[in-house]
């Protein structure tokens, strides 16, 4: 009788340890899923817009431009990121932004005066690296409500002549 009892005392100890360990690990669990929660609700908008632009560009890309619309309000300035990934030998790249056209609320045709900065000076990339580079746009405070729509074309030294490498992107700023 004696040993009947010791046997189910070791069982019952046994049991008793694992259910503590299951426990433990399910409130370690538990507060791990709740710190990320929180982690997450600390990132910003533009952190997450960051993230999702270069998602959003495929390893197959030679250029991406990760967001291709934004929202500027009159008299402000923001940028767009464009990335070059360079899938030839080392070679000269320049990046050359023009205006295409622009269209107020009613989608008639007006004059697209928004300004843009970028750096026209042809920039060096080597074969299979990718440089990243901005364009930046600045809306006057008497711009009309629209959307304006900017070329971008990348080209690149070959004989000492500059050609297209990749098809032209487009970007659009909408004025509200």
């Amino acid at each position: 009788m004696k040993k009947k009892g010791v046997e189910l005392s070791l069982s019952f100890l046994v049991v008793l340890v694992i259910a503590v360990a299951i426990l433990i690990l399910g409130i370690r669990f538990i507060d791990s899923i709740a710190s990320e929660t929180i982690e997450l609700d600390k990132i910003t908008t533009d952190q997450l817009d960051k993230k999702f632009a270069e998602l959003s560009c495929s390893a197959s890309d030679r250029v991406c431009i990760g967001i291709i619309k934004k929202v500027i309000a009159k008299g402000n300035f923001d940028a767009f990121g464009m990335k070059i990934i360079n899938i030839d030998d080392m070679a000269m790249f320049k990046v050359v932004v023009t205006r295409a056209s622009a269209f107020d609320l009613s989608e008639k045709e007006i004059l697209n005066n928004i300004d843009f900065k970028y750096n026209p000076n042809p920039v060096e990339i080597e074969k299979n690296e990718e440089k990243s580079l901005g364009i930046g746009f600045e809306v006057p405070k008497d711009a009309v409500s629209g959307t304006y729509i900017f070329d971008v074309l990348v080209e690149y030294n070959v004989d000492n002549e500059f050609i297209p490498y990749a098809d032209v992107e487009k970007i659009y700023v909408q004025v509200p």
